[in-house]
C-alpha cells in the first residue's frame, strides 16, 4: 500500500520548485549520427547550436545522503525546470512521500549505469528487508535531451515507453547511440550537479562498491548489486552492506554548479586529422574537410562548455571510402594512373602474385612487394566449409565470390557457389567477414578460393 501521501507539503514543494531561478546547464539536444564519406566529398558544416543546447533548471536539487557505512555521501540531482513537467512532477511526488527514503541502489553496470529507485530497506534495522518501493501510476515517457555522462533518467520496462514509474538511473558514459534509440528514447529529466558527480561515479566503480550477483536462481533485479567493499560472504547480508540513502530530500542548489547564460563555447578533438580535418568557426559550425588522397576512420569528440565549467559531449564516428579510380590517382603518376597496363585493377605491378586490386583491397602500397595472403582452401568432405578473410573496410563497389574447384593444378576449372555471411565484426579500419558455403563439399578434394572483383 502506497505510503501517506503529504499533499500539502507536495503541493508547496511543486509550487517552490516551479519558481525556476536564472540557471541553465548544457545539454546535448540531438547527437550526430556516425556517418560515411567519399575521399574527395565536399566540405560541410554542421551547427552546433542545433546539436546543443542549455536548459532551465530549478533553483533547488534533489539531495541524496548515503548512509555512513559508504561514508555519508552526497549526491545532488539537478532537475529541468520546464523540458520535462511530467516526469519531474512525477520524481517530485516520490520525494516529497519519503519513498525514497532509506532506498538503495540496486544495479551496478561500470561505464553505463547506476540505477535505483526500486526498492528500499523497510525499516534499516538489523534485520534487513529488501521491500520495493511503492508505485504511483506510470507516466507518459517525455524523451528530447540525449543520455550524454552525468544525465539523470528513468528507467522504464522493455518495449513501452510509458512504463516509468519510480526507477531512475544516472549515465556513467556517454549512452547517447544506445539509450537515444531504444524504447522510444528514455527520458533525461535533469543531472547530477558537478561536485557531487564525483559520488555518483564513486558509486559505479566496482573497486569501491564491488558488484554481486544476488539474484536466486529463477532470475531477478540484483544480478548486478553494488555493495560495500568489506561484505565478507558467505555473511548474511545487513542494510549496512548497501549504497543505501538514508534520506533524500530537497536543498539550495550549491553555489557555482550552474551559469546563468546559455550562450556555450565549443572544442573538437579528432583521432586522425589525416582523414577528416575537423575545426570549429565563428559562428560555433563544425566544419568537415576530407582530403582526396586518405580514407580510413575517425571519432570526432565536441565539447560544449558552459559560463562555470559545466560540459556535454558528443562523439560520433566519420569513415572515409576510397574509390579504386581515386586509389590509383593517389598511388600512381599521373601518367600512370591512366595507363590501364600499368595501374588497371588486374595488374600485378610489383610481380609480387598480387593484383593492384588486391593491393586496394589490403591496404598496401604499390611501391615494394608484398606477401600474397593464402586465399585457397582444401576442406574435408561432408561439411558446410567456412572461410574467413579481412580487407578494408572503407571501399566502395567491390562484390566476393567464393568458387570451388574439384581438379586443381589440372584444369583450374574454378566455378561460383552460394554462400552466406555468418558474421562481420571491424576494428574502424579492417573488416573481418566469415561466410558459409550454402552446400556441403563431397568430393574428396575440393578447392575453395575467395575473389574480389570491382563492381561494374
Amino acid at each position: 500500500m502506497k505510503r501517506l501521501k503529504h499533499l500539502f507539503t507536495l503541493t508547496l514543494l511543486l509550487a517552490q520548485f516551479a519558481a525556476a531561478g536564472d540557471k541553465v546547464l548544457p545539454v546535448l539536444n540531438s547527437a550526430i549520427a556516425d556517418f560515411t564519406k567519399d575521399a574527395n566529398a565536399a566540405t560541410h558544416s554542421i551547427n552546433l547550436n542545433d546539436v546543443f543546447g542549455t536548459e532551465e533548471i530549478d533553483d533547488q536539487v534533489v539531495r541524496f545522503t548515503s548512509q555512513t557505512s559508504n561514508g555519508s555521501r552526497v549526491m545532488d540531482f539537478a532537475l529541468f525546470s520546464s523540458r520535462t513537467p511530467g516526469t519531474r512532477t512525477n520524481f517530485l511526488k516520490y520525494v516529497t512521500d519519503g519513498d525514497y527514503n532509506n532506498s538503495i541502489i540496486h544495479r551496478s553496470m561500470p561505464g553505463f549505469v547506476i540505477q535505483g529507485g526500486g526498492f528500499y530497506d523497510a525499516p534499516p534495522t538489523d534485520e534487513l528487508l529488501i521491500s520495493s518501493v511503492p508505485t504511483d501510476p506510470a507516466i507518459a515517457n517525455e524523451f528530447g535531451v540525449s543520455n550524454t555522462y552525468g544525465t539523470v533518467s528513468m528507467a522504464k520496462l522493455g518495449e513501452d515507453p510509458d512504463s516509468a514509474t519510480s526507477q531512475w538511473f544516472v549515465s556513467l558514459g556517454d549512452n547517447s547511440a544506445n539509450l537515444d534509440n531504444q524504447n522510444g528514447g528514455f527520458t533525461v529529466f535533469g543531472r547530477v550537479t558537478k561536485s557531487s558527480m564525483t559520488s555518483a561515479a564513486d558509486f559505479g566503480d566496482p573497486f569501491q562498491f564491488p558488484i554481486w550477483n544476488a539474484n536466486p536462481a529463477s532470475g531477478g533485479a540484483f544480478g548486478s548489486l553494488p555493495l560495500i567493499s568489506s561484505f565478507n560472504p558467505p555473511s548474511p547480508l545487513a542494510g549496512a552492506d548497501f549504497i543505501l540513502f538514508e534520506t533524500v530530500t530537497t536543498a539550495a542548489l550549491p553555489a557555482g554548479q550552474a551559469g546563468t547564460s546559455p550562450t556555450l563555447t565549443y572544442s573538437v578533438t579528432n583521432s586522425d586529422s589525416s582523414v577528416v580535418s575537423a575545426a570549429i568557426n565563428a559562428s560555433n559550425e563544425l566544419v568537415l574537410t576530407y582530403p582526396t588522397d586518405t580514407a580510413g576512420l575517425s571519432q570526432i569528440t565536441v565539447t560544449a562548455t558552459d559560463s562555470v565549467g559545466n560540459v556535454v559531449e558528443d562523439n560520433f564516428k566519420i569513415t572515409v571510402l576510397q574509390s579504386y579510380d581515386l586509389w590509383r590517382q593517389t598511388h600512381f603518376s599521373a601518367a600512370d594512373a591512366v595507363n590501364n597496363a600499368i595501374s588497371a585493377p588486374e595488374v600485378d605491378v610489383n610481380n609480387d602474385g598480387l593484383t593492384n586490386l588486391e593491393l586496394y583491397l589490403y591496404g598496401l602500397s604499390v611501391d615494394e612487394p608484398h606477401t600474397q595472403p593464402s586465399q585457397l582452401f582444401n576442406i574435408s568432405p561432408l561439411s558446410k566449409p567456412v572461410f574467413q578473410y579481412s580487407i578494408r573496410n572503407n571501399l566502395i563497389g567491390i562484390t566476393t565470390e567464393l568458387q570451388k574447384s574439384n581438379s586443381l593444378g589440372i584444369n583450374d576449372n574454378w566455378e561460383p557457389i552460394p554462400y552466406t555471411k555468418i558474421s562481420s565484426s571491424s576494428d574502424g579500419l579492417t573488416d573481418t567477414v566469415t561466410i558459409q558455403a550454402d552446400s556441403v563439399s563431397t568430393a574428396a578434394n575440393t578447392f575453395y578460393r575467395i575473389v574480389f572483383t570491382l563492381a561494374e
